[in-house]
């Protein structure tokens, strides 16, 4: 079993390090959560299509299944709470989409039973280009063939909830982090012409380099089972799920690689993957097809798996999820402002001294650093594509550098100043977890402003 982490993030990733270099070994920890996870088919018909080109607005049939998406939850509860978090092989949800994101959820919640509120769950996409185009930037999702997988969608994802509810076995919780070079790449480089896609560069263009950083790290927690054994396993990664991207055969890309994999190696284990703040991150290589993603997962499932024999117990039993809707400056699809702002909900999760921050749409990966950095948890996991789809969200500097993510268009609502907002929400959403005491929230876990 894990070693003890009750340490700063700092002395955390240096004992990390150290036990990289020296092989430390695991050392028993008290199971002080149950827990439980499932996971259910959410794979579409074939006529609920693929997105073809944001610009265009176009989407086109999927014309065969190379591997089937799903629904993975983890229901996590103790004296003081319950919270389920569910991971799902989706390129992500608008409520525009799926008839509001809280009637979305509310059904959610309805099919799950058991007495379980909206606010007790989380959702969150793998981004996988390979699913459905469920982000209302088409026509897509007002046929009836979408309506009706959208309300399958929200019943099997309660299901997938339910399950796990009723698997809950003690558990104690570990964390890994460790460094994953060379798994992504920043796509936006700047050229003497401005900055374009890393794959848009021009023999003869003169290149001053990628505008950002990346994010060369996999954070991984596991609740782990009597016999030591994990019961589920989040892995937190950052880049675009983008090897199957237009190739019309539904697919989980990458993430469902790793999944599958860790799920193989660690039978009776679900593995979750919660896609990082990915805005304005991609992988080495896009739309190459089946052979590259299966790549891709299998060495994020190789450092799982090292991050797995490494693990340190992460101390206190405190959980807690907060909620806060944010209100980010918009601008219409031509560009111009617009007086009505985009409306989200971000999230923070406490478990013991380890936190998890959602964040809604497609964040850039400089938001996830500084919020990671302000955390004043030992251990912290920054998620974007969580709940509502609101598009990207870049940075002020790349608003002025321009390029796609910037927009404007269907996938780029946001406005300059967004940044801002969303790195003081959910800094300020995990300074607010940290004050919650032994005694922690009521029962029932999710607290909204």
């Amino acid at each position: 079993m894990p070693q003890t982490l009750s340490v700063s993030r700092r002395q955390f990733v240096a004992g990390v390090c150290t036990a990289l270099a020296a092989g430390v070994g695991q050392a028993a920890a008290p199971r002080t959560w149950r827990v439980g996870a499932a996971r259910r088919e959410i794979t579409p018909p074939l006529d609920v299509g693929i997105l073809m080109s944001s610009g265009q607005r176009k989407w086109a049939p999927f014309e065969g299944v190379r591997l089937p998406l799903h629904a993975r939850a983890a229901v996590v509860e103790n004296h003081q709470a319950r919270v389920a978090l569910v991971a799902l092989d989706l390129l992500g949800l608008a409520g525009e989409a799926v008839g509001g994101m809280d009637d979305f959820k509310r059904r959610v919640a309805a099919s799950a039973g058991a007495g379980w509120k909206a606010d007790q769950i989380v959702l969150a996409s793998t981004h996988t280009h390979s699913a459905p185009e469920s982000l209302a930037l088409t026509d897509l999702c007002r046929t009836e063939a979408f309506r009706k997988w959208a309300t399958r969608l929200a019943e099997r994802i309660g299901d997938a909830v339910r399950g796990a509810a009723g698997s809950l076995l003690p558990c104690s919780l570990a964390a890994a982090s460790l460094p994953a070079q060379g798994l992504s790449v920043n796509r936006r480089i700047k050229t003497a012409r401005g900055v374009v896609s890393h794959r848009a560069v021009r023999p003869g263009d003169v290149v001053h380099g990628p505008e950002g950083p990346t994010d060369d790290e996999v954070r991984v927690l596991a609740f782990l089972g009597e016999s030591g054994r994990p019961a589920a396993i989040f892995v937190n990664a950052t880049a675009h799920p983008v090897y199957e991207m237009r190739i019309q055969q539904v697919s989980p890309d990458y993430p469902g690689a790793m999944t599958r994999l860790l799920e193989q190696r660690h039978p009776g284990a679900v593995a979750m993957f919660f896609q990082g703040a990915a805005g304005n991150i991609n992988p080495p290589r896009v739309s190459t097809g089946a052979a590259d993603a299966q790549q891709h997962g299998r060495q994020l499932a190789d450092l799982a798996d090292q991050a797995l024999r490494r693990l340190r117990s992460v101390e206190g039993d405190e959980l807690a999820v907060r909620w806060r809707t944010i209100r980010l400056p918009a601008r219409s699809p031509d560009g111009n402002p617009r007086p009505e702002p985009l409306l989200a909900a971000v999230a923070a999760l406490r478990l013991g001294q380890s936190a998890m921050v959602f964040l809604p749409g497609e964040p850039f990966v400089e938001i996830g650093h500084a919020i990671r950095k302000a955390s004043p948890f030992a251990f912290t996991a920054v998620v974007g594509y969580a709940e509502d789809y609101v598009g990207y969200v870049p940075t002020d500097q790349a608003f002025r550098n321009g390029g796609y993510e910037t927009g404007p268009g269907a996938w780029s609502r946001a406005a300059p100043g967004s940044e801002a907002i969303l790195r003081r929400e959910g800094i300020d959403l995990l300074r607010s977890l940290e004050g919650v005491g032994p005694e922690g929230p009521s029962p029932g876990g999710g607290s909204r402003r």
